[in-house]
């Protein structure tokens, strides 16, 4: 009798989907069949929108009716002819039930496509305006008008970069950047805000702090590093008179103005979970303050803050056995006795940050590597890593995938064979300005770490190789700008690496051009490729790259190669952009 076979209801493909790893490996599927370029559009949330995408299409409509579920859309890296105003008001015409909406790091706010917008999308949560080139109040008038639904706002860094020499005239402030009185319009519009982000606006006071905890009473997050006139009585007025308050990252506060009212255990927000203090000034006092609130504390991180003591981070710790993040930056009297004295209190930690504890070394690792056994995440950038504190014994932890050393100059391979041997499931490793590591020590994590996914080894010029062995088929990306690659290297990434997405050789003197041909030909998924600065890659031809990978897209070619403005606008069309940067 013959078997029936059954097609997969679109529900179960659905699922299968929504298992890989990165909306990206949609594009694959999509080829395959009408039905699951169907299914993979239904699928797609969230979609990233440059320049090359006007040039192509000549409007943004045609993308917006394809992905009829977006969710969000990032527009931070769009420098295109076309202005803002008309692509935010396709958007507004889209239909789509938009929550997120990224414009950060545009020369200003588009405004009237924000009007528009706001009339025509009443879902959408979350505005990124970071890094604007011009951020004044008028712009934050018309966000408080015409978005009076948004929960999150990031207005953090704006350049506002003004030449005053040409400008003779008396300036209003508000003319110039964000003051207290735009941000209390804002406040008063916004009341259903719950995580906003001042970082950066370095004339906001107090004021701004008291209308937006006085105003937005479902405040829950708040950021404010580099605010200049922001004091600790305007944390203290956030922190007393917002009860749902649970995060809050602050910079500088309690190096110009102490008092003893923040010390007071009532201060702390009942809810707080999130506490993260940047170049603070505190004291144990302070610290003990925080131990005795009892708050339900989760993450806690302190980068380069003085005046406090290892007897006020351990009754602190003592206290709050539950903390999933700790970051301790640039503590110079932290040992590795210390942490191992501490680890008895991090066993539910995640995540690790002890970045420029220099008299930390590879006993330290593996500390956390056989205490913390539920650790996924380890920095210890710029520390004393180094061979010789290795000889310790040390068990396998499979639930760390992340692990950063970059800058740790005294790193080598046989420090990092050992370190290998403990983390047999990492997934991501930087070791960026680590002078002392080779490929001898490279290769031995390659082969005991088969799931790394992401590999950086930046300024790395004693690694000319990452070795051989088997393929390295869970290689995505791979970042060695400036290091010792060279052409016996090259054609080893391009014989083990075959699942490469974006390979970046920037400044990689040691490679030539029949490497990178290779790397092309052998990487079939390669996606984004840097030569710049690759002086020994004599003219390729862009042409030649992308008609042989088709998967490119995005070049940054090396030296000497030529590219006309109609060649790059038809290499577009085959969807490859070709840039300098």
């Amino acid at each position: 009798m013959a078997l029936i076979c059954v097609d997969l209801p679109d529900e179960c493909w659905e699922l299968i989907f929504n298992r890989l790893n990165h909306h990206s490996h949609f594009e694959a599927l999509s080829l395959v069949c009408k039905r699951f370029l169907s299914i993979s559009n239904r699928l797609r949330v969230s979609l990233a929108i440059v320049d090359p995408t006007i040039l192509i299409h000549g409007t943004i409509s045609k993308l917006l009716h394809r992905f009829k579920h977006l969710k969000s859309i990032d527009l931070s890296k769009y420098d295109g002819d076309i202005d803002l105003n008309r692509v935010i008001i396709e958007i507004a015409q889209s239909n789509l039930n938009l929550e997120t909406l990224n414009v950060s790091k545009q020369k200003c706010l588009p405004l009237e496509g924000l009007k528009r917008l706001g009339s025509n999308m009443k879902g959408l949560k979350f505005l990124n305006c970071s890094n604007l080139s011009l951020l004044r109040d008028v712009e934050l008038r018309v966000i408080a008008y015409s978005l009076p639904c948004l929960e999150e706002l990031d207005i953090s860094y704006p350049v506002n970069d003004f030449d005053f020499n040409l400008e003779l005239r008396p300036h209003d402030p508000s003319e110039i950047h964000v003051t207290d009185s735009g941000f209390e319009v804002l406040s008063r519009k916004l009341s259903n805000l719950r995580k906003i982000n001042i970082s950066g606006n370095y004339f906001i006071t107090n004021r701004s702090l008291v209308a937006l905890s006085s105003s937005c009473v479902l405040l829950r997050e708040i950021k404010a590093l580099d605010c200049s006139f922001i004091t600790q009585d305007g944390i203290h007025f956030v922190m007393s008179h917002s009860p749902d308050l649970s995060s809050i990252s602050v910079s500088g506060i309690w190096s110009r103005l102490r008092s003893p009212s923040f010390e007071d255990s009532l201060s702390y927000p009942t809810a707080l979970g999130t506490l993260h203090l940047y170049g603070v000034f505190l004291s144990d006092k302070f610290l003990y303050s925080l131990a005795k609130a009892c708050i339900p504390l989760k993450s806690f991180g302190l980068f380069d803050c003085l005046n406090f003591s290892l007897c006020g981070i351990s009754l602190l710790l003592h206290t709050y056995h539950s903390l999933d993040y700790l970051a301790l930056s640039e503590v110079d009297f932290l040992t590795d006795q210390a942490i191992s004295d501490l680890s008895q209190y991090l066993q539910k930690l995640i995540t690790i940050k002890l970045n420029g504890c220099t008299k930390l070394t590879s006993s330290t690792f593996f500390t956390l590597a056989k205490n913390c056994t539920l650790l996924t995440d380890i920095e210890m950038e710029r520390t004393n890593l180094r061979k010789e504190d290795c000889s310790m014994d040390f068990v396998k932890n499979p639930r760390i995938k992340s692990l950063s050393f970059a800058g740790s100059t005294h790193l080598n391979d046989e420090c990092l064979k050992r370190i290998a041997s403990a983390c047999p499931g990492l997934e991501l490793l930087d070791l960026s300005s680590c002078l002392g590591i080779a490929e001898g020590g490279l290769a031995e994590i390659l082969k005991s770490c088969c799931e790394i996914r992401h590999l950086r080894i930046d300024d790395c010029g004693g690694i000319k190789n990452i070795g051989t062995g088997s393929e390295l088929p869970k290689l995505e990306v791979l970042r060695a700008a400036r290091s010792g690659i060279n052409s016996e290297g090259l054609a080893m990434i391009g014989k083990r690496c075959c699942g490469l997405l974006n390979l970046d050789l920037e400044g990689c003197l040691g490679v030539t051009t029949e490497r990178v041909k290779e790397v092309i030909r052998n990487c079939t998924r390669l996606r984004e490729i840097n030569l710049k600065h690759c002086q020994n890659v004599n003219v390729i031809s862009v042409d030649w790259m992308v008609f042989s990978r088709p998967s490119l897209r995005k070049i940054i070619p090396p030296p000497r190669s030529f590219c006309t403005e109609k060649q790059k606008k038809l290499l577009l069309c085959h969807g490859c952009q070709v840039c300098e940067l």
